[in-house]
Formats: structure tokens, C-alpha cells, sequence
């Protein structure tokens, strides 16, 4: 019965502790560097991980964008679910169905190299590659579900639906990933993130979870100011920061704030991202 909730919440939805950090001695913080994998595999490790928080990111951002454009021509009870999809490594586009699953009745598309974007609000038939894309995406989600739908764990209604996103790694990859979205302004959401592994005949693989619990940063002060740092910490199990950690920063920041900060309990040292420079880098507090 949970499984069954569950995936209904997360196949129609439509999209708090504070976190505290340890700040290390510089003892401690040359201890833990000396720890880092070699230079080469450090900057491999840490670029994927951006270059994934930002498919992850593409892929929220869009699914955001179409849901709001199909919205203000159309009604909810005309819908009858949405495929988001990569049509190729730059592209990532959303198309809206009729309740009969036959017909798109709207679309939106948007180039990540180019930044164009494509919409169009007219009914026309579902093509055999997106009918292929919805029953992947169904099938994707059913076998998360339930084979780790146990281990999944969101907030409340009040705070935020889960989002749910799939990104192609490679040929033989696909990762779904859930992510704790919120509607409560003025945080961040860290945490309630997972991710479920598919191989090429999309039998799930692996299970991962990011954080131990939800962590909504403010991005206020209690007198209404502007938060300098938005950091947290990470358990040994997840040493660097997350693509889930850059989407939601991504996705929540405001304006003026372009870094943020994870202990490394791990390695003993902090990563920051930096927006401006694209990179995880190394930081000393």
C-alpha cells in the first residue's frame, strides 16, 4: 500500500532541521586533503559531478518552464501526463498528453548549447519515439518504486512535493533521480535525495542516498537580510558535494548568492561551488 501512495504522489506530482558546519584546524584540514584522491581523479570526479548537476538541473528547469506555459492556456482535468526526455545531448524537451495518452496538446523545448527555446500549443499525435519515452519513464519509475520504495522519504504536502527526474549518464546508464522540491520561500532544500541506477534493459542497479535528512537553508536572516554563507555538512558516505546538492542551489538560490559549502567529514577539508567559475574547488574556512 505505501509503494502504491507513493508512486502515485511522485507519478502526478507536478514539478527542517537547519544544517550546521564544522569549521576544521588547519591540522586537521592538511590531515584530510592528504587524503583526497590523486589530482587527476579528484578533477574527473568533481567535473562529473557538475556536468550531472546541470543535466539534473536542465532536466527540473524545463519540466518548471513547460508546466507553467502549458498551464496558462490549458487546465488541469485536459492533461493526462507529461514526458520529459532528452530527443539528443543537447535538447531537452516536455510534452503534454490528452487523458487518452494519444495526442500531445503541448510541448516545450529548450537547447542547452543555444539557449533557444520551442513551444508549441496544438494538438497533434504522439509519435512512436515519445510513446517509446513514456513507457520507459513508467517503467523506470514502477521498478524504483518498488524495489527501494522503503527507503524514500519526502516532507509534507506543506513544504513540497518530490520531483522526478531522469538523466541519461550513457548507453548503457540511466539514473532517476528524486528530489525534495518546496514551495516555502527563502530556502533551499538539502536532502530527502536519491537516486536508483538502470542498466540498459532497465533493471534497477544501485540505490543511493545523499543526505540523512531534510535540510532547508535559509536565505534570509531573521530580520529579513540577505544570508552571507549557505553551507552544511556531508557524512563519510557522501564525501563531495552532490549534483543534487548544485541542482537545488540551482534551482532555490537568489540573486546575489553564487557559492555554497560542504564539510567533508570524509576528507576532513570543505568543497565550495563556485557559479562564476562552474567548479567545485577546494576551500579553507
Amino acid at each position: 500500500m505505501k509503494n502504491n501512495l507513493l508512486k502515485g504522489v511522485i507519478l502526478f506530482a507536478v514539478g527542517i532541521a537547519l544544517a550546521s558546519c564544522t569549521t576544521s584546524k588547519n591540522s586537521q584540514l592538511i590531515s584530510g586533503m592528504e587524503r583526497l584522491p590523486k589530482p587527476s581523479v579528484l578533477f574527473y570526479t568533481l567535473d562529473s559531478i557538475v556536468n550531472e548537476a546541470w543535466q539534473l538541473y536542465y532536466s527540473e528547469r524545463t519540466n518548471w518552464i513547460a508546466s507553467d506555459l502549458v498551464l496558462a492556456s490549458h487546465s488541469m482535468d485536459e492533461l493526462g501526463g507529461s514526458i520529459s526526455w532528452q530527443p539528443n545531448d543537447s535538447v531537452w524537451a516536455v510534452v503534454f498528453m490528452d487523458k487518452e495518452g494519444k495526442n500531445c496538446v503541448f510541448e516545450y523545448q529548450y537547447n542547452t548549447v543555444t539557449t533557444e527555446e520551442f513551444s508549441r500549443d496544438s494538438i497533434r499525435p504522439i509519435t512512436e519515439k515519445e510513446l517509446t519515452e513514456r513507457e520507459r519513464k513508467v517503467k523506470i519509475i514502477n521498478g524504483a518504486v518498488e524495489k527501494y520504495g522503503d527507503q524514500l522519504f519526502f516532507a509534507n504536502q506543506s513544504f513540497g512535493s518530490p520531483n522526478v527526474d531522469i538523466v541519461r549518464i550513457n548507453d548503457n546508464l540511466t539514473r532517476l533521480y528524486f528530489m525534495q522540491g518546496t514551495i516555502i520561500d527563502n530556502v533551499i532544500p538539502f536532502g530527502n535525495d536519491y537516486s536508483v541506477d538502470f542498466d540498459k534493459d532497465l533493471n534497477p542497479i544501485a540505490f543511493r542516498k545523499y543526505h540523512n535528512s531534510l535540510l532547508a537553508i535559509p536565505t534570509k536572516t531573521e530580520d529579513g537580510g540577505k544570508v552571507e554563507t549557505i553551507r552544511h555538512s556531508h557524512l563519510k558516505d557522501n564525501p563531495f558535494i552532490t549534483p543534487t546538492d548544485i541542482c537545488n542551489f540551482l534551482l532555490y538560490r537568489p540573486e546575489g548568492i553564487d557559492m555554497f559549502y560542504v564539510y567533508s567529514t570524509a576528507y576532513k577539508c570543505t568543497f565550495a561551488y563556485s557559479l562564476k567559475l562552474n567548479k567545485i574547488i577546494t576551500a579553507v574556512d
